[in-house]
């Protein structure tokens, strides 16, 4: 045989051997089967629509499976499914054949014919079942920071909801100037400014009876102060709590606190903990509660709890009584921040929910939300709970996202995960993600509840003034029966 036929025919088999084990998947020298699964995973859109959706059943698929998307379909206003987005995940050097269109009708199944690395069709079918959801999810509008006239774009702390108005925090130390920004909640106009009741104010929150409180931090050694304003025209807030530096307050304890009740008249609770990303300060793995009677605290020394969960101190951590009620739930996330850890999320968010004395302790599965848990709100309508949670993935610049869970039965929070059948009737609403660049890792969530319908508002914190701002969704809500 000629020589150059010869080389050229050795060539020819080993590119041909090459081609052969670099089929669908990474070649892995110990084994050279080859994969040609084909079809890994798939989500839909809605054209114009801001919910992705997931299948009923979780991938990869076989061929001949049929693929259903169980969609939420108002009985009022049906979902249209005649105009769709499909995105799949293909196994490596597999393609669909013909191509997936921009848009595709699901009012019918649609075929999807995907080509492995050796050549092989697989079949897929992909269905719409609509049905009546418990609730359906609109966006309303996103406002941002400039529009909303924020001065310091990354140090807003709070968001709060109570009666016409949202109320948000925009102050930093000494800053003079009246600084509790004040809106409609329907349309985010500004309505007015409130000057501070003093300097050093962390976060402003609202009662169940609407009275605004304002929570100085414990910095400068000035002690933690909560303040009281009866409405928007106060000009006179009422000093409720002094919890002195001299007394045993800990370094920066208010950098987050929570308020339910009436303040001023019956019992109330208040809830607070240490925190600061860029200061070690102590206490940063407990919490500490007053509880009031008609304006006055039992103790001006609150309740310590050590949260034994935690391993170590965290960053940041929001701690939610639901009532008043001896038995009430609370609720705690934590945010753990370690610049190594973005593959392992060994640390990162956490949240749970317990009792008075850490009975009954439920940790959520840390893959239902991302790892940061900028905000959170627990809420609820009809006879059905809610968890609505503003959440980022890892880095400053990740997008954030708005979730919506049903935890009505509370064990799906540690029973439930994205990989589970059915998961979509337990997360109900995932978002649009939102470009932030967000070095502080705040946020917050409010909601406001007026019969069967919720309006959810999320903080979004960004140093780019285009980006953050404040978002608001129309969730509205299905009666079980």
């Amino acid at each position: 045989m000629d020589m150059k036929k010869y080389i050229c025919k050795l060539i020819f088999v080993a590119l041909a051997a090459i081609w052969t084990f670099s089929s669908c998947g990474s070649v892995d020298m110990g084994d050279t089967s080859v994969q040609t699964t084909g079809l890994q995973s798939l989500t839909v859109q809605i054209v114009g629509g801001s919910q992705v959706f997931t299948p009923a059943t979780k991938g990869p698929y076989n061929d001949g499976d049929v693929i259903i998307f169980k969609i939420p379909s108002p009985l009022e206003e049906p979902t249209d499914v005649s105009k769709m987005k499909l995105a799949v995940s293909l196994e490596n050097n597999c393609k669909a054949e013909p191509a997936i269109p921009g848009v595709i009708d699901l009012t019918a199944p649609y075929e999807l014919k995907v080509r492995t690395s050796t050549g092989e069709i697989k079949t897929y079918m992909i269905k719409v079942e609509l049905l009546p959801p418990i609730a359906s999810f609109q966006k309303e509008w996103h406002k941002n920071s400039t529009q909303l006239g924020f001065k310091y774009i990354n140090w807003l702390w709070s968001l709060d909801v109570s009666g016409d108005y949202l109320f948000v925090h925009d102050g930093v130390n000494f800053d003079p100037d009246p600084n509790i920004r004040v809106y409609n909640k329907n349309s985010g106009d500004i309505v007015k400014a409130i000057p501070s009741p003093r300097t050093v104010i962390g976060q402003v929150r609202t009662d169940d009876a609407g009275h605004i409180i304002a929570g100085r931090i414990n910095g400068s050694g000035a002690g933690f102060m909560l303040y009281v304003y009866n409405d928007i025209d106060d000009a006179n807030p009422q000093l409720l709590l002094d919890y002195a530096n001299d007394a045993g307050c800990p370094v920066n304890l208010g950098y987050r606190f929570s308020v339910v009740g009436n303040i001023k008249q019956g019992k109330a609770y208040v809830y607070a903990t240490v925190g600061n990303r860029y200061e070690a300060n102590d206490n940063r793995n407990a919490y500490y509660y007053w509880e009031f009677n008609n304006g006055i605290p039992l103790t001006v020394v609150p309740n310590k709890v050590e949260f034994t969960p935690i391993a170590g101190a965290w960053d940041y951590a929001d701690v939610q009584r639901r009532s008043i009620d001896d038995d009430s739930d609370i609720f705690l996330s934590y945010i753990l921040y370690e610049s190594t850890d973005a593959q392992s999320r060994l640390f990162g968010s956490r949240f749970y929910r317990f009792r008075d004395g850490l009975q009954e302790v439920i940790e959520m599965d840390k893959s239902n939300h991302e790892y940061k848990i900028l905000g959170y709100k627990v809420f609820s309508v009809g006879d059905s709970d809610f968890l609505a949670m503003l959440t980022q993935v890892f880095y400053d610049t990740d997008p954030v996202k708005l979730k919506v869970f049903d935890i009505t039965d509370i064990n799906n929070i540690r029973d439930m995960n994205p990989d589970k059948d059915g998961y979509n009737d337990f997360m109900i609403f995932e978002s649009e993600n939102y470009t932030v660049y967000n070095i502080m890792m705040f946020g917050d969530v409010a909601v406001s509840v007026q019969g069967n319908d919720a309006y959810i508002y999320g903080l979004l914190i960004s140093n780019n003034a285009s980006q953050g701002g404040i978002i608001k969704y129309h969730m509205k809500y299905y009666p079980r029966n």
